[in-house]
């Protein structure tokens, strides 16, 4: 993986900085616990009294304001959570266009 990321970085006219790391440093891999992911500061739920958002990450008190980031989750797993804030997102992209059309927001 670092390599095609070396090769789309020198595609689109980029410029490789430092070393990647070898098999000496676990190809930069990391142990589980070792990097820390704050998540959970502004949590969804179904109820106003101990919840931010709502599903889709609009706030409770302000229907024009969504969360679209690792705030929403009510716990973190021992993962990276890139790819489930990319899923959040685009879910609450979604809901906000369909909610325009309906004329909602």
């Amino acid at each position: 993986m670092q390599d095609t990321m070396e090769e789309l970085l020198e595609a689109s006219g980029g410029i490789v900085l430092g070393n990647k790391p070898g098999a000496d440093q676990n190809y930069g891999l990391t142990q589980p616990g070792e990097i820390i992911h704050e998540v959970g500061t502004t949590r969804m739920g179904t109820d106003p009294r101990t919840s931010v958002t709502n599903e889709f990450g609009q706030l409770h008190d302000v229907k024009n304001v969504f969360v679209a980031d690792a705030g929403t989750f009510v716990s973190q797993a021992d993962k990276n959570p890139t790819w489930t804030i990319l899923a959040l997102a685009w879910r609450t992209s979604d809901y906000i266009v369909d909610q325009m059309k309906q004329r909602n927001l």
